[in-house]
């Protein structure tokens, strides 16, 4: 059975879980049987490095699930009374609180650090293939520029899982794809296929946005020329636009 994108997303995040509550655990393992050479500080220490690597290499829901752990396994094996999440001492109680709000912050900042850099690297990849697309436009010969090579030349370039071209004519909305490489193909084909049947107007065909597919208009003046569908996890929309741009700017040139 073929697994969504969604699960595989919510599968890796779940084996992410239990991957650093197993390394809490493993952590908790060793510094009770070396508890001459550690002590409470040094286990709350390690858990925060190992708060800090599940902020990094997880989001922030991995991140704060690891933080109530490591939370629990503090309270749990080293303030007194060990072996029960009852807390006596008030100066325990400050500690556990303590413990909890650093390893939280520690998660929030890791992980916006780690979502920003994501970022970053996403908008210099999409810069970098907006210059490649722009040249491959340009370098299209006027006997080879129709909508199909356009379509799967925006798909290769830009890693899509989908990207067709729509245009209105005679009634009906032709359809151009490049979804000719992608494995979503099959899937995307039967949803888009209704639209053959809309009338003329942008925000109905908005309307059937399935299956995460974007779609944008392609302007040569006011009246839309043609609309670009695009199916992307990375790909931000003013990236879309700038594509749609590109591709009218190249069509009104002929």
């Amino acid at each position: 059975m073929k697994v969504s994108l969604q699960h595989r997303a919510l599968l890796l995040r779940l084996g992410k879980m239990i991957a650093f509550t197993a390394a809490l655990l493993g952590t908790t393992k060793l510094t009770l049987e070396f508890d001459t050479l550690t002590s409470a500080p040094t286990a709350a220490f390690s858990f925060l490095i190992i708060v800090l690597l599940s902020a990094f290499f997880g989001d922030l829901l991995v991140a704060i699930t690891t933080s109530l752990v490591a939370t629990l396994c503090f309270d749990y094996f080293y303030l007194e009374p060990a072996g029960t999440l009852h807390i006596t001492a008030f100066s325990d109680w400050i500690s556990l609180i303590a413990f909890l709000l650093a390893s939280v912050i520690i998660s929030r900042l890791t992980a916006s650090a780690a979502e920003n850099s994501r970022k970053a690297e996403i908008l210099n990849k999409t810069l970098e293939q907006l210059k490649e697309f722009g040249e491959r436009l340009s370098s299209l010969p006027t006997d080879q520029l129709n909508l199909s090579v356009i379509a799967k030349e925006t798909l290769r370039i830009f890693s899509l899982e989908y990207c067709s071209i729509h245009v209105h004519g005679e009634g009906k909305w032709q359809h151009f794809t490049g979804a000719a490489s992608s494995d979503l193909a099959p899937e995307v084909e039967t949803q888009v296929k209704f639209l053959q049947d809309h009338s003329r107007d942008l925000m109905e065909l908005a309307d059937e946005n399935l299956m995460g597919v974007r779609y944008m208009s392609i302007n040569t003046g006011k009246t839309p020329l043609a609309i670009l569908a695009v199916k992307s996890r990375t790909l931000p929309t003013e990236a879309i636009g700038t594509i749609a741009g590109l591709i009218a700017v190249k069509l009104s040139r002929g």
